[in-house]
């Protein structure tokens, strides 16, 4: 066997991993993936534990200890060095958190290896949690979430859409925090919570790429000594209350121009089958910064109304400057959203009105057969462009295994290609929820929006360039559709930036 051939089999909870002729058992928390045609290791740490299991005046703590585990002194280096050597070797670290599992990511070149496991391993072992450090990365994060609810009103929206869909869930607090529950936190919360949700009992690790038998053993020797008394509590998860009736939430930030997320629960998530038509049904409307979804054509292309429209089968978080999702956000319980992004203010009813309206006749009609087959073919090709390097391919491959999955992305084909249409089309129809959905809108001139969802007022779009005939016929069906009653509320800013 070439020494670089690596096979795993499971076996009573443990990878024999064969090297060289050789065998030795390793844990189960730890996976090896040949990448030889690569210089680069990659490896992806996940932890079972995230926003979910956070006390809820505690909002944000593992994202902040993670960071400064990362970023910050050890007990034996400061963190000048530390950046000197991680940036020195071009090693490549981030984190991600979200409700169910946090997860830290490398990149790093061959060669740097050794120098990386020993730099993980004062991090992990000995961070110095340095009062000094902490205090300004609390008021930094701080600042850039007031930042976000201040100005950002696009993003803002899509959080808020998640906190008012779980209000009273484990869920509902964001995995970034607030800023009136970051200012609370103290270098000691950080270290007490760093001791107490992160340990060997709760982990899984991926590495791929050409990293030796003996380095590998460094390793998993680092990691198997990890905070081995420590038994973190995974997150109780009751299934979430769904809400009454449609829910209006109106945040008024003076601005002359409103974004608008909205969104309903779904009963299933990766690991059903429902899951798959109505990722099918989100990519139809359109897949996330793509100019082919039908809220796209309808709102931008046709209408000129704003930069993008967009729709998501499950939680979905960008990565980076990218299309597609950021891996590292497994969830038990998922929702179906929609994203508009800034228009004018005097065309946010007509674009609300628009989205009931065509959804409205997808819960009738369903996708025609030939936009079925075109968009489920479009996905069984788009995913295979998800992962942008291994390390993303890693952390999806534990996304996978979450929901009890095998493989990335073939499983996800798999089951698209067991989908045919009349099935397809009624789980569609089933999955959409018109009655108990939450509307989130924020930007200015609300008092206006509020009357006319009240009293059902008509409401004409404003175009800066008059657009085609069949656009302008086709519009005053959406005027006269009926917006839902619903339950609307009110708030300000301000309100996000304090404890209410």
């Amino acid at each position: 066997m070439d020494v670089c051939t690596v096979k795993k089999i499971l076996l009573s909870g443990l990878f024999l991993i064969l090297i060289a002729g050789c065998e030795r058992e390793i844990p189960a928390w730890y996976a090896y993936i040949p990448h030889e045609s690569s210089p680069i290791v990659s490896v992806s740490l996940r932890f079972d534990t995230g926003s979910a299991i956070e006390p809820e005046d505690k909002k944000g703590i593992s994202r902040l200890t993670m960071m400064s585990v990362l970023e910050h002194s050890t007990k034996q280096k400061p963190r000048s060095e530390i950046l000197k050597e991680l940036n020195d070797r071009a090693i490549s670290e981030r984190i991600v958190v979200d409700t169910d599992v946090s997860t830290f990511l490398f990149r790093l070149h061959k060669d740097h290896v050794n120098a990386w496991l020993s730099l993980l391993e004062q991090r992990f072992r000995h961070p110095a949690f340095a009062e000094h450090e902490v205090d300004l990365l609390i008021r930094q994060e701080k600042e850039r979430l007031e930042n976000k609810i201040l100005y950002r009103s696009e993003d803002f929206s899509r959080d808020v859409l998640v906190e008012k869909l779980f209000n009273g869930h484990p869920y509902a607090g964001l995995p970034v925090g607030y800023p009136y529950t970051l200012k609370k936190l103290s270098a000691e919360d950080l270290k007490a919570w760093w001791e107490r949700s992160f340990s060997v009992n709760n982990m899984h690790i991926a590495v791929s790429g050409p990293i030796s038998p003996d380095q590998q053993d460094r390793l998993i020797e680092i990691l198997s000594d990890f905070h081995p008394r420590a038994h973190p509590s995974a997150p109780e998860l009751p299934q979430p209350a769904l809400p009454d009736t449609i829910h209006y939430i109106l945040i008024d930030n003076g601005s002359d121009v409103s974004a608008v997320s909205l969104g309903w629960h779904l009963p299933f998530n990766r690991s059903n089958r429902e899951f798959y038509p109505s990722w099918i049904f989100s990519s139809y409307l359109g897949e996330h910064r793509t100019f082919y979804g039908h809220l796209m054509k309808e709102l931008r292309v046709k209408r000129g109304f704003n930069y993008g429209d967009y729709a998501y089968g499950e939680h979905f978080v960008q990565n980076h400057y990218s299309v597609f999702p950021q891996p590292g956000h497994p969830r038990l319980y998922q929702y179906f959203s929609i994203w508009i992004r800034p228009l004018k203010n005097q065309n946010v009813p007509f674009a609300i009105r628009l989205v009931f309206h065509d959804l409205e006749d997808f819960k009738k009609h369903g996708l025609d057969s030939l936009d079925y087959v075109q968009t489920k073919d479009f996905l069984t090709s788009y995913i295979n462009l998800y992962a942008r390097n291994q390390a993303d391919f890693l952390s999806f491959s534990q996304d996978y295994a979450y929901y009890g999955l095998e493989d990335f992305p073939a499983s996800s084909k798999q089951w698209l290609d067991s989908m045919d249409y009349q099935m397809g089309q009624d789980m569609i129809k089933d999955a959409i929820d018109l009655h108990r959905m939450i509307v989130v809108v924020v930007g200015g001139d609300t008092d206006s929006l509020e009357k006319i969802l009240t009293e059902n007022l008509p409401a004409s779009p404003l175009y800066s360039t008059q657009p085609a005939a069949d656009v302008l016929k086709r519009d005053q069906a959406i005027e006269a559709f009926p917006l839902p009653p619903g339950i609307i509320e009110r708030y300000g800013t301000l309100d996000f930036l304090q404890k209410r």
